[in-house]
Order: C-alpha cells, then sequence, then structure tokens
C-alpha cells in the first residue's frame, strides 16, 4: 500500500471511529476536540503511520499548558511501511467505503453544515484522539501549537492563572492564579470553576480546548463563567489578556540565614536561571536551603534531569518505562552546586509532573525532606511531533518512575512532613508550609 493510501485509510478509519464517540460531536459543535496540553491527557493511536514529514520536538511532562532541552531535539526518521496482506487491504477498502457512504448520508440529510477539507481532517483525529482515554495526548493546531511553544519559552498571551480538569471532568479548576496578573487583579480565584468562556458552555470540552478559548491576544477581554463554592449563583468575571511572564526562578535570603529559591516551570530557561539564583545564594554562606515547587506545573524532560542535577551528587533522576518494557535511567549529571548544603523541599497538590521527578528523586536519596501536601500525580511523557501542516501531536510514550521504581501516575508523592495551607493563611499573608521548612533547616 502507497503512502498515499495509507494516509487516506488512516483518516478514513480515524473518522469511523470519531463518528461513533461522544468526543467528535463534541468536536463538531464546538470547532475543537483536544486532549489536555500536559501533562500533564497512555499509549499512542493504535494505527500504521504515515512517513513523519517534520521533526518531533523535545519530550514534556507538564501537567499544563504553562509550561530544556539541551541538546537541541533531533528529526526523527521516516517510518518503513509494511507490506499490507491482501486481506488487510480489502478490508480497509471496505472501511473506506462505508466511511464515504456515511459521510455522504450526513452531507445530505444533516440540518446543518458538515466539517470538509482541512476541518474534517482535524474533526478525525481528535474524535481518536480524545477515544484514547488520555487526556495528555493531544492534538493542536497551528496556531495552538506556536502557543504551546511560546508557554514553553517561558512567555504566554492570557490571563494568568493556572488550570486544570475537574474531578466530574466538566469545566475546568483554577489551580493557582499569579499575583499581580490580569486574572488576580479581575477577582479570579483559586478552585474557581469554569464552566464558560464568552458564554459557550465549556462543561463538554477538553481542558485543551477551554484554555484555547481563554488564551487570546494582549488588550482582548474574555468573559468567564465561574461556579465558586458558598456562591449561590455563577459569577460572570470579565479578564483584559495580557502579556503573560512567569519569573521561571525566585530567590531571597530568608531570616535566619536560610536561602530561598522558587522554580515556577520546567522551561527552556529554567537550569542557566536556576543555577545562577543558586550560586548567587550560596555566595552568602546560607546554613541551609528551601527549594519551592509548589504550584509548578512541569515542562521538559531534559530540564528536569538538569534542575535535579543541581541537588544530587550520583544516583538516577527517574526512571522511564515504555509499553514495550524498554527502560532508561536518566542519571545524575556532573556539577550540581548544591548537593551538600542542608536542604527542605516545599510541595503541594499544584506540583506535578517535572516537579514530581525531581521531588521525587531527592526524596528517594534522603537529600531532604518534602514539605507540604501530596503532589498533583502526572508520571506519564509527552512526545511533540510537529506534522506536516505545522499542527502538533503530543503522544504519551512512557511513564516515569522515581530511582526506587516508585509510580506516581494517579497516586502523588507523600510529603514526609505534612504541612496544609488554607485559604485564610492565604488571606492574611500566612505560609506555615515555608515556616516548617525554615524550622527543620534552623534545628540541623
Amino acid at each position: 500500500m502507497n503512502s498515499s493510501n495509507v494516509t487516506r485509510w488512516l483518516l478514513a478509519s480515524c473518522l469511523v471511529i470519531a463518528l461513533t464517540t461522544i468526543a467528535f460531536v463534541a468536536g463538531l459543535a464546538a470547532g475543537f476536540g483536544l486532549g489536555r496540553w500536559t501533562t500533564p491527557n497512555e499509549v499512542a493511536a493504535p494505527f500504521v503511520e504515515a512517513p513523519r514529514a517534520a521533526a518531533t520536538a523535545a519530550p514534556t511532562l507538564a501537567a499544563q499548558p504553562t509550561t530544556t532541552q539541551l541538546p537541541a531535539p533531533t528529526p526523527t526518521a521516516a517510518r518503513a511501511q509494511t507490506p499490507q496482506p491482501a486481506a488487510t487491504v480489502a478490508a480497509q477498502d471496505r472501511e473506506f467505503k462505508l466511511f464515504w457512504e456515511a459521510m455522504t448520508r450526513l452531507q445530505e440529510d444533516f440540518y446543518g453544515e458538515t466539517p470538509s477539507g482541512q476541518a474534517l481532517e482535524y474533526a478525525a483525529i481528535r474524535g481518536v484522539v480524545n477515544s484514547l482515554g488520555d487526556r495528555f495526548t493531544s492534538f493542536m493546531t497551528q496556531e495552538e501549537a506556536a502557543r504551546f511553544n511560546d508557554a514553553l519559552d517561558g512567555s504566554f498571551e492570557g490571563i494568568g492563572a493556572q488550570v486544570d480538569t475537574t474531578t466530574d471532568g466538566r469545566g475546568a479548576r483554577i489551580v493557582e492564579v499569579y499575583p499581580g496578573f490580569p486574572a488576580d487583579t479581575a477577582g479570579v480565584r483559586r478552585n474557581d470553576i469554569i464552566t464558560a468562556v464568552d458564554g459557550q458552555d465549556v462543561t463538554a470540552l477538553s481542558l485543551t480546548e477551554i484554555i484555547t478559548l481563554i488564551r487570546g491576544p494582549r488588550g482582548t477581554k474574555v468573559t468567564l463563567t465561574i461556579r465558586r463554592e458558598g456562591e449561590d449563583k455563577p459569577l460572570e468575571i470579565s479578564v483584559t489578556r495580557a502579556r503573560i511572564e512567569i519569573p521561571v526562578v525566585e530567590s531571597k535570603m530568608l531570616p535566619g540565614n536560610i536561602g530561598y529559591v522558587k522554580l515556577n516551570e520546567f522551561s527552556r530557561p529554567a537550569p542557566e536561571r536556576l543555577r545562577t539564583a543558586l550560586q548567587g545564594l550560596l555566595d552568602q554562606n546560607p546554613d541551609g536551603l528551601i527549594f519551592d515547587l509548589r504550584s509548578n506545573p512541569g515542562g521538559l524532560l531534559d530540564v528536569a534531569v538538569d534542575v535535579g542535577s543541581e541537588f544530587l551528587a550520583e544516583g538516577d533522576i527517574l526512571i522511564e518505562r515504555h509499553k514495550d518494557g524498554r527502560e532508561q535511567h536518566y542519571t545524575v549529571r556532573s556539577g550540581g552546586v548544591a548537593t551538600t548544603i542542608p536542604l527542605a523541599v516545599l510541595v503541594n497538590e499544584g506540583s506535578a509532573s517535572a516537579s514530581e521527578i525531581v521531588a521525587g528523586a531527592i526524596q528517594d536519596a534522603g537529600r531532604g525532606p518534602l514539605v507540604g501536601t501530596k503532589t498533583f500525580g502526572k508520571g506519564s511523557v509527552q512526545l511533540p511531533q510537529t506534522l506536516s501542516d505545522g499542527s502538533m501531536l503530543r503522544v504519551t510514550i512512557a511513564r516515569w518512575f522515581t530511582p526506587k521504581g516508585r509510580g506516581i501516575h494517579g497516586a502523588g508523592l507523600e510529603p514526609d512532613i505534612p504541612v496544609s495551607l488554607s485559604e485564610a493563611d492565604r488571606a492574611a499573608g500566612r505560609d506555615p508550609q515555608l515556616d516548617k521548612a525554615v524550622e527543620i533547616l534552623r534545628a540541623k
């Protein structure tokens, strides 16, 4: 079967499956049908692939869209086509015929517009991606892929909030509101549930679809319909979008001669900026160091290895396991600047993916205690693959485990010292988690 026929059959198979799924219907209605950025959406689509025409990007671990690959990504070789048995070809031809029969009926009888051309291809791909049941495997248009790459560079245009799926999968939950950015100044709060964007119901959409609707050019407005605990009626909050550039690293000296460094995302600039911040703190001869990974959604795999290597002198950072049983160990890279100073790591329910890799490696090595609350629990690896038209397919290719073989996916990391941080604490400017970490280090 030649490449053209394979591609045509793949599209047909995708559409046949997609037409039988709610995800496809939702995709037609909304114009989208994407899986989650990250994470954070575990197997790749079981189809014969046409040869890839574009390079693949660096593997990502992000749980969501605000989040280096050193060295640069290398092209993936095109996969050779395996000759198909005659019976298989005949079956594919029958499915192809059935597909067009169904499409003809839809085009003739459906009361409304049916997709065609690129819209038909995209709807088919999205439908199949959603049918996999993996919220981290996703498809993005060229425009959405560009926004994704912007996030990996540490900036994007939006409202300045971190979101996640809700427990019932309907809408999006605000995980974190970044101080001083549009969402914060407009009155959006942590744990708000977004149910509509600009009047469009989003409770049946995937997280990536919702994020796509929320993001947009700086200076434009977006209206969020929000369900908030304690409120009888939904709230309507208008937010003016802006260029969002979350500080990758924040650092300072705390009273008691304790150094503090916070990493907000595992984006491309992170390793260099973290090392600079750590060196600046160490030059002041602190008695201990606090590494804050709270509400860090993750990012790129190679960045996680670089970051973890700043705190560990030897051993593994993580173990990556593929569905075929292959196992890869990512070991510590020499030259870390903070491998001996007393250490405590802050984590919470927003610490995901690459954050969990680093925190898990530090915990397994006994390098320092984890302080805070249980982490998110995202332990899969996504490979972003740029397709021939500039769109992107992010495919879950493996799961990762801590150096001692602990699986994090769906479970998270339990802190060594549990400490909660309430909304009342936040409102009053208190941080009992940070206070506990300082107390631990000062006692050493």
